[in-house]
C-alpha cells in the first residue's frame, strides 16, 4: 500500500515467514543434571536415611533388617524399564511439601512377599491385598523415619503423599517420571534373604534436597552464639562524670569450665540385634471396666460386661502391657486376627519394652 501501511495479506505472510524460522530451528529445552557433588552428597543423605529406615523395618518385624546404599545414578524411563523382566511392586510416596515431586520405592514381587509376611508375622505366601495392605503401613514407618533423616540433615520439612502399595505385572506399567530420573539402589536384607530396593526421585526433587542440605553446611548458614566481649587485665575502671579518677587495674582471670562429657540419649542402640530374638507377650485388648467387688462376685453365666469403649473403636495392641499400636479386628480362615491401623513410633515402641 502506498501510505506505508501494511495489508492483511502483508501480515499474514510475513507471520507465516517467522512461523517457517522458527520450525527450522533445532531449539531443545534446557536439561537438569546433577553434578557430581550432588550426587555424592545424595549418596551420604541416602546411607543415614537407609541405617534409619532399616532399624525401623527391624522394629516393627521384631526380625533382623538391614538397608545399605547400593549405587546411587541417574537413569532414563525406557533404560530403566528394560532392566525388569518379572513382577514389581511400586509404593508410591510423592513429596508434596518441602520438596513436592514425584518419589517411590520399586522392589520385586519375591521380596515384598518376604517383607509382607515379617510385617504380618506370618509365613510367606502370595502377594494378597491383605499384603500389599501390611507393606504400605510398613513403608509408611520406614519412610517417616527417613523424613525424620531429612529434616535433621538439610532443614527440609518433607511431607508424602498417602502411600500406596501396587502389584504390578511388567514394568512397564511404573509410575515413573519422564525422561531422566535419579534411582538410589539399595540392598534390602531380612531374615537372611537379601535383594533390591530402588527409590526413585525427580531429579528437581533430589536437587532440593541436597541443595538444602548444602545450604545448611555453608559457613554463616548457621547463625553461631556470639561471644562475650573479653576483658583486658590491663584495662583500668573509670567513673562517669567528668571529675573521673582512675581505679586500680582490675585482673581478671579466664574462667574455667569444667570439660563436659557426652551423654547418651535414650533410643536405639547398636546392640539392638541382640534382642531380636526374645520372645514377648503381645496382648490384643478389645477394652477395659471396673466393677466393685460385690459385682464380680455376683457374676455368672450370661453377665453382660460393659467395657468402656464404643462399638466400631480400634483395640489396642499390647506388648508386655506396654501399647504399642491400635487395630481392627479381623477373621483370617476361622482364626481371630487384627490389622493394624495405627502405631506408635518406633523409638516411642522401644521405650516402652524397657
Amino acid at each position: 500500500m502506498g501510505d506505508g501501511s501494511l495489508s492483511q495479506e502483508e501480515i499474514d505472510a510475513l507471520l507465516q515467514g517467522a512461523d517457517d524460522l522458527g520450525a527450522s530451528l533445532d531449539i531443545e529445552a534446557p536439561t537438569v543434571d546433577m553434578t557430581a557433588a550432588e550426587i555424592k552428597a545424595l549418596r551420604s543423605l541416602s546411607s543415614e536415611m537407609a541405617q534409619s529406615m532399616g532399624i525401623t523395618l527391624s522394629t516393627i518385624t521384631t526380625a533382623a533388617a538391614e538397608i545399605k546404599v547400593s549405587s546411587v545414578d541417574l537413569i532414563e524411563k525406557n533404560e530403566y524399564v528394560s532392566q525388569f523382566t518379572g513382577e514389581l511392586v511400586q509404593i508410591t510416596a510423592d513429596y508434596t511439601e518441602g520438596a513436592p515431586g514425584k518419589h517411590s520405592y520399586v522392589m520385586s514381587r519375591e521380596s515384598a512377599c518376604q517383607v509382607a509376611a515379617l510385617l504380618m508375622a506370618q509365613e510367606e505366601g502370595e502377594l494378597t491385598e491383605m499384603s500389599l495392605s501390611a507393606l504400605t503401613e510398613g513403608f509408611s514407618q520406614m519412610s517417616g523415619a527417613a523424613i525424620t533423616v531429612i529434616k535433621d540433615k538439610t532443614g527440609k520439612g518433607v511431607k508424602t503423599a498417602e502411600l500406596r502399595a501396587i502389584s504390578l505385572e511388567n514394568a512397564s506399567d511404573l509410575t515413573l517420571p519422564e525422561g531422566k530420573f535419579v534411582r538410589v539402589r539399595y540392598n534390602l536384607t531380612s531374615n537372611g534373604n537379601s535383594s533390591f530396593l530402588d527409590e526413585i526421585y525427580e531429579i528437581g526433587v533430589a536437587k532440593e534436597l541436597v541443595g538444602a542440605g548444602a545450604a545448611m553446611a555453608a559457613p554463616g548458614a548457621v547463625q553461631q552464639p556470639q561471644a562475650f566481649a573479653k576483658f583486658q587485665p590491663a584495662q583500668k575502671l573509670q567513673s562517669f562524670g567528668s571529675s573521673a579518677q582512675p581505679q586500680t587495674s582490675v585482673g581478671v582471670q579466664p574462667v574455667q569450665f569444667p570439660t563436659l562429657s557426652q551423654v547418651e540419649h535414650p533410643g536405639v542402640t547398636g546392640n539392638i540385634g541382640l534382642l531380636m530374638d526374645v520372645s514377648m507377650q503381645l496382648t490384643v485388648e478389645l477394652g477395659r471396666t471396673k466393677m466393685l467387688i460385690k459385682d464380680i462376685l455376683g457374676m455368672g453365666e450370661g453377665t453382660i460386661v460393659e467395657l468402656d469403649k464404643l462399638a466400631g473403636e480400634p483395640v489396642d495392641l499390647l506388648v508386655n502391657g506396654k501399647l504399642i499400636a491400635k487395630g481392627e479386628v479381623v477373621v483370617i480362615d476361622e482364626n481371630f486376627g487384627v490389622r493394624v491401623t495405627d502405631i506408635i513410633s518406633p523409638m516411642e515402641r522401644i521405650s516402652n519394652l524397657e
